[in-house]
């Protein structure tokens, strides 16, 4: 683990990177198109306070703007700016109460920081609600005063919501093709990474940028839009697939069936290349032939049991006398059905076939939900993981206290100083303290320099020049443009670009003063160190709740793997809906815990309760080859047969192992007894008639169970002092030695 010299140190790095991949030019212009209507719009009605009244939530609705997608992006910019405005009357109307307006910031901070619980979209809800309530209480208004500017923060938001409504109808769905071709593209190179020496496996946020195609379709999208929707379920069978088809090639021991099964995936890689390309730049697909003709060569040649110069080498089975090719030429055979599949939707989306699209939104067979059954669903869901969070076991919970109190007492120190514009010593702590150490010094020390910069020498440069009404309102606009555009992108820059902002929008009262200069400077340094004094005084490390993670990923998987192994034991009966659920759970879990390693381990923090980094490592690795072969498993379910008695059984099985190490990562005193996993799966995959593909799937899935029994067991007598690692391995019958396919650390 770092030390905490080094996590600042890393912090100051990150600070100053660039992330390209979250520049979002258009957002950032659709922000400065509305920004500029509302100043113009209060200039030529002679009401230039107003206008800056309203560019206020103008501001507010862009960088809301950059959350969601279509209908989930207009609510969240009219949800931030109706929480701003709110906040906004009652800072206005309270924020000259010493002592009485910081319990008022504390409320509302507290409430803000629970909003973390449900998502970014939220957060950004809660965040612009406090910016409001801190910004607006440097003055003092009468009730009516106050919700009149109230109103005007409000109408500024609804400018940006029409700007983002408007465009629906006219842009050709830039969002899911971005969404579509990055899918398509990690698909491929997934195909090229297989021949490497272990087998890849695709993050788990790889497709998470498919879920609001069908979440949240464009309003206007009709036959067109229901058909990408049918893509994206295209994209994620492919995936399935894919893990099938490396799984059977790691299974097959002859280097010459490897060697085919390296050109189809090469060749399947190409093909998907060109899907990629296809519907980002909206166009027919048009270079896959040479990619198909290598496929299909490639496939003929395993299904004729030849290799390129030894045809007719072999017997007359050939590798189909091999069960481990012909498992391979059956997932191959579906593969190459799905990548047609996508290639033909490619092509009737950007060729405009009609009759092709309509077809293919009849594939997607989704009932509709009434809008209020859809609401009152989606209340109830947030309202209750808001009550789950109210508890001090809650990170989010914490976070929460600690924000009220943060903010609570700057403001309270603010107001000792004989300084002008002491809101933002309070807006900063708000700003910069986050739940994660590393997100906190980050933008402490962003902030900073955004300040000393924007705030200080923009406000020395304003204060010389005196410039107009109307070139302040441009100099708003043309800064506006950067700062949404790299909000998400690079918080230093941002920052020297919101102050700016801040400082230009303030000139319009004539504010600029050189001596304001220090003031926001120093306000703005003592805030951060509120924030970071507030986060070291009563850490919420990511350590302390990562057993806790990790044991609901173990338990998730667990729970996904037995209900694959159930839907083996009788294939036809399976609610093949349920198996993709628990897919989906899965793979969020899985999202989630590779999120919290990564926090973890920038954190100047001892291990998570006396767990080590190369045991929480090793769980996760051997979480991942519990997904591989539990998704291999799930691709190669077959639609109806007699099915693999006795696969229920183990099915459950492997639930309760992963319950007892869930357990032993959250209690080291629990105990650790696991069914004879190794025997039972020994005992199917030797019964005539078994499929090789099980066989070889749950020997791997086995090996990945008993590898989580062994970890969290040696880890639970380093944590106890008083167990027996033999007596926690769990596994009553554990496997021969020698080699075994598959092994990790048996």
């Amino acid at each position: 683990m770092p030390t905490l010299a080094a996590s600042f140190s890393e912090a100051a790095r990150a600070a100053v990177r660039i992330d390209r991949a979250k520049v979002y030019a258009g957002a950032g212009l659709r922000a400065a198109l509305g920004v500029a209507i509302t100043l113009v719009v209060g200039r030529a009605t002679g009401h230039t306070v107003a206008g800056v009244v309203a560019t206020i939530g103008a501001l507010s609705g862009g960088f809301a703007s950059l959350q969601g997608t279509y209908r989930s992006r207009a609510a969240v910019i009219m949800a931030a700016t109706a929480a701003m405005a709110l906040a906004a009357f009652l800072g206005s109307t309270t924020g000259y109460l010493v002592g009485g307006f910081a319990i008022v910031a504390a409320a509302v901070s507290f409430a803000a920081g629970l909003l973390v619980a449900l998502g970014p979209s939220a957060m950004v809800v809660g965040i612009q609600a406090v910016v409001g309530l801190v910004v607006f209480s440097q003055f003092h208004f009468p009730a009516a005063v106050a919700a009149r500017d109230a109103g005007l923060v409000l109408a500024g938001g609804a400018v940006q919501a029409v700007l983002v409504m408007v465009s629906w109808p006219l842009r050709r769905f830039p969002a899911e093709r971005r969404a579509l071709g990055s899918a398509f593209a990690l698909l491929a190179e997934f195909c090229r990474s297989v021949p490497g020496e272990e087998l890849p496996l695709l993050p788990a946020d790889a497709m998470a940028s498919l879920e609001p195609l069908v979440r949240d379709a464009q309003p206007f999208g009709g036959d067109e839009g229901l058909a990408r929707q049918v893509m994206a379920g295209q994209a994620d069978r492919i995936r399935l697939e894919l893990v099938a088809l490396a799984r059977a090639r790691q299974r097959a021991g002859d280097e010459e069936i490897r060697s085919e099964l390296d050109r189809l995936l090469r060749a399947a890689g190409e093909a998907l290349d060109e899907v990629a390309a296809a519907v980002r730049s909206n166009t027919v697909p048009s270079g896959f032939v040479a990619a198909r003709d290598e496929f299909e060569a490639a496939l003929a040649r395993l299904r004729d049991g030849s290799s390129p110069g030894q045809a007719g080498e072999r017997d007359e089975a050939g590798w189909r006398g091999g069960s481990d090719v012909g498992d391979a030429v059956d997932r191959a055979e579906a593969l190459a059905g799905q990548i047609r599949s996508a290639m033909r939707a490619a092509a009737a989306l950007a060729g405009g076939d009609t009759a092709a699209i309509e077809n293919l939104a009849l594939a997607l067979e989704a009932p509709a939900v009434p809008a209020g059954r859809r609401f009152a669903v989606w209340l109830k869901e947030r309202l209750s993981t808001l009550r789950a969070n109210l508890a001090l076991s809650s990170q989010a919970f914490r976070h929460a206290l600690r924000l009220g109190v943060a903010v609570g007492v700057a403001d309270l120190v603010s107001r000792a100083f004989p300084l002008a514009h002491h809101y933002w010593l309070p807006m900063t702590t708000m700003l910069v303290l986050r739940p994660d150490f590393g997100s906190t010094v980050t933008r402490g020390l962003s902030r900073i320099f955004g300040t000393l910069i924007g705030a200080g020498v923009v406000t020395l440069i304003l204060a010389g020049l005196r410039p107009s009404p109307d070139a302040l309102a441009a100099i708003v606009v043309v800064l506006v443009f950067p700062a949404i555009s790299l909000v998400l992108a690079n918080y230093a820059l941002f920052s020297v670009l919101i102050a700016s902002i801040v400082v230009a929008m303030l000139a319009f009262i004539g504010e600029p003063d050189a001596s304001t200069a220090g003031d926001r400077a120093f306000y703005t340094a003592v805030g951060a160190l509120v924030a970071l004094a507030a986060y070291l005084l009563w850490p919420t490390w990511e350590g302390a709740r990562l057993p806790d993670v990790l044991a609901g990923l173990v338990e998730v998987e667990g729970r996904y793997s037995c209900r694959v192994l159930r839907a083996w034991a009788e294939p036809e009966g399976a609610d093949r809906a349920l198996l993709q659920q628990a897919r989906l759970d899965a793979r969020l879990a899985r999202t989630n815990a590779e999120a919290a390693v990564t926090r973890w381990l920038s954190e100047p923090e001892a291990a998570p309760h006396g767990l080590g980094r190369q045991a929480v490592l090793g769980l996760m690795t051997a979480v991942r080859t519990c997904v591989q072969a539990t998704l291999a498993l799930h691709a190669e379910l077959p639609e109806k047969g007699p099915g693999v008695p006795g696969a229920e059984a183990l099915g459950a099985d492997v639930e309760r192992a992963t319950e007892a190490v869930a357990c032993r990562l959250r209690d080291p005193l629990s105990p650790l007894g696991a069914p004879p996993l190794r025997r039972e799966q020994l005992e199917l995959a030797s019964r005539p008639g078994v499929p090789p593909a099980f066989a070889g799937e749950t020997d791997l899935l086995v090996n990945a169970v008993n590898t989580l029994v062994h970890l969290v067991g040696a880890e639970g007598e380093k944590r106890t002092e008083g167990r027996s690692l033999e007596g926690d391995r769990g596994d009553s019958n554990p496997r021969p030695p020698g080699p075994q396919p598959g092994a990790l650390t048996d």
